[in-house]
């Protein structure tokens, strides 16, 4: 099937279709195929629309034919063109955690703080509330809690999909793209599309001078190693005048690699982390006079040691920063003074025309503890300076406080003293209990044998504990949006805020 479209407009836009019939359909212009998709179409049996639709950048061929097709009988079947980018109903978002207008989100990518703005690209499908077609989404912020939705940066193509990987900013000037660009590494997943059936995972380039538009670079980076070898984080080692890559291989394997010019790379080591899996990331934190290195990866899992420019040597036993399975796959930003990092958030609605969010960055510091180093997940300064404070010192229980509407709600316990407490949010809870060192978020019970402060953020239904000096944090979906009223249960010292 077939069908011509004359492009009046910056933006093709198709229906987000939810449980509909899947279709492989092309996009060509002048006989040059551009784009080809696995997009959901709406029949009578299947289907129903999110409220929601793809936004497919279409302004470069302005007054062009567009020739979109399909090899079944079913193209999507409502295409409209706009020069408007879809707005946003504020009461369908959360206010804190970043997610796409529609479509499905995963994997934060190439963070990078870049000409005053700091840019998160994500892995988003804009067609479906599923996984698939993998494109890499963007957005951007001032200030690291609102944030603006741009152009998809990286569509598929005939090497395959757009999997994850990092950003650097060209300082010095490399032969690889033009000087002071931001440059993406990223993983092409050769064979997970139609179009790139018969190839293979290897790791490639793009680059941005502007922020906003991205050109792909030609030539492979990295050829194919083992297995899905992907998610490239790249990061510049200063005393040694050379680049450095982590990248996952298969199994619970990673790859060091190093670079004097972002083009050749040469591997150094590989080595196995137990119980950790893909989405790597090398990170350097100033610790007195002997900097420590932390060897991240997407569970939450990470080691401490040191790294010599090639070899990444651990100093202890694996530690994990997660206190449950939603948060993942976390990468930290490229070009900030602190170290900030942002981690996906594996959360799911049925009445949403999107699935997941990203969860609120995070500034991480690297302290030691009882002779043992352990990451420390702080919610953002910006957070604090924007939050207006309501509440302090609010000892007592059954306190019962309205929440503005529109409003996020920040609380700090800060009594370890305190046998027990609770916060009624709505339909839903959190609650420590010191006699079973246990934490409950709504229904589901975590061991938390000692409860050194807290911090809980509400935003919608989304809410982010964090513990003992934020050296564990939980993220949670309730099952329904707390109402206006947040009730304080026990003996406690606390403060609230909302922004």
């Amino acid at each position: 099937m077939k069908k011509e479209i004359l492009l009046t407009d910056k933006y093709l836009r198709l229906p987000v279709i939810r449980d509909g019939e899947d279709c492989e359909v092309s996009f060509s212009v002048n006989g040059e195929k551009i784009w080809q998709f696995t997009i959901p179409v709406k029949t009578e049996e299947k289907g129903s629309c999110t409220g929601g639709y793809a936004q497919l950048p279409v302004e470069k061929w302005k007054g062009q034919m567009m020739t979109i097709e399909t090899d079944g009988e079913l193209l999507p079947e409502e295409i409209l063109q706009s020069d408007e980018t879809e707005t946003r109903n504020q009461d369908v978002y959360p206010r804190l955690h970043f997610t796409p207008v529609s479509g499905w989100v995963n994997d934060p990518n190439g963070l990078c703080f870049y000409k005053g703005e700091y840019h998160l690209f994500f892995q988003h499908n804009m067609f479906d509330v599923k996984w698939n077609n993998m494109s890499w989404g963007h957005a951007v912020s001032r200030d690291l809690l609102h944030w603006t939705q741009l152009d998809e940066a990286l569509f598929p193509d005939e090497d395959g999909t757009m999997f994850s990987g990092g950003a650097v900013v060209n300082f010095r000037g490399e032969s690889l793209c033009p000087k002071d660009a931001m440059v993406l590494f990223y993983t092409c997943a050769g064979g997970s599309s139609r179009w790139s059936e018969g190839k293979e995972f290897t790791q490639k380039a793009a680059y941005s001078e502007d922020g906003r538009t991205v050109q792909k670079l030609p030539g492979v980076l990295i050829p194919h190693i083992a297995r899905e070898n992907r998610d490239p984080k790249v990061g510049w080692l200063e005393e040694k005048g050379i680049y450095y890559m982590v990248l996952f291989l298969s199994g619970h394997e990673f790859a060091v690699f190093t670079s004097p010019d972002l083009r050749e790379w040469k591997e150094t080591q590989r080595l196995e982390i137990p119980e950790s899996w893909e989405c790597p990331d090398l990170i350097r934190f100033s610790c007195g006079e002997n900097d420590r290195w932390v060897f991240w990866t997407a569970d939450g899992y990470y080691l401490v040691g040191s790294f010599d420019g090639e070899k990444f040597t651990p100093e202890q036993e694996v530690q994990r920063l997660y206190g449950n399975e939603v948060p993942y796959a976390a990468q930290t930003f490229w070009g900030t003074e602190k170290v900030i990092q942002i981690p996906w958030l594996r959360v799911l609605w049925n009445d949403k025309p999107y699935q997941g969010a990203m969860g609120i960055p995070r500034e991480l510091e690297l302290t030691r503890r009882d002779g043992v180093w352990l990451l420390e997940a702080h919610l953002p300064e910006e957070l604090w300076k924007q939050r207006e404070r309501i509440y302090r010192d609010l000892p007592g229980a059954g306190q019962e406080l309205e929440i503005p509407e529109g409003k996020s709600v920040v609380v700090t316990v800060e009594n370890p003293e305190a046998r027990s407490f609770s916060l009624q949010l709505g339909a839903g809870s959190v609650a420590w209990e010191q006699e079973k060192g246990q934490l409950t978020i709504e229904d589901e019970t975590f061991a938390l044998p000692c409860a050194e402060e807290l911090n809980v953020v509400l935003d919608r239904d989304l809410v982010e504990v964090s513990c003992n000096g934020d050296t564990v944090y939980f993220c949670k979906k309730m099952k329904a949006e707390a109402d206006r009223k947040l009730v304080l249960c026990g003996e406690m010292t606390m403060e609230v805020g909302i922004l």
